[in-house]
């Protein structure tokens, strides 16, 4: 499989950085298939597949047949991203879409217990206080006795 796909990095006169960024693979992941350190993933065949269209899949995976697939787009464009929209077809802008936002539900407090200490005959000292928001955020509060023990 290696060879083969050596062959079509041959025909689009790509190295293995090249063809990793063709069809979007990490450079050190291409070197390491085209060393045979690792076997080629279903992954980086489908996007062989998908990025150079005239690619026969069963040449590729299998060795039969003939590289070119029939009825495939033989030269694959490289650098176009946009469709062709032919001559005659109108311009027509694009509607904008709607976008359906669900109400957001009201979710009663649960009760929360408050605890009123008194602080006059407790031995310990308060080293710091954090308060844990809904939105998985928190703020920290730390007393200047415990801020100069820190230092």
């Amino acid at each position: 499989m290696i060879q083969r796909i050596s062959e079509i990095m041959k025909r689009e006169r790509l190295n293995s950085s090249g063809f990793a960024e063709a069809i979007g693979i990490q450079r050190a992941s291409m070197s390491h298939i085209i060393n045979g350190r690792n076997n080629v993933s279903l992954d980086v065949l489908l996007k062989i597949l998908e990025r150079f269209t005239y690619v026969n899949s069963d040449w590729l995976l299998f060795g039969k047949g003939e590289m070119l697939a029939e009825n495939k787009l033989v030269q694959p464009q490289l650098f176009e991203n946009t469709p062709e929209i032919p001559a005659e077809a109108p311009v027509v802008p694009e509607k904008p879409r709607e976008m359906v936002v669900e109400k957001p539900q009201i979710v009663a407090k649960p009760a929360t217990e408050e605890r009123v200490m008194r602080l006059d005959n407790l031995s310990k000292n308060v080293s710091k206080i954090m308060i844990f928001y809904s939105d998985n955020t928190f703020e920290t509060f730390i007393p200047e006795k415990a801020r100069k023990n820190l230092l």
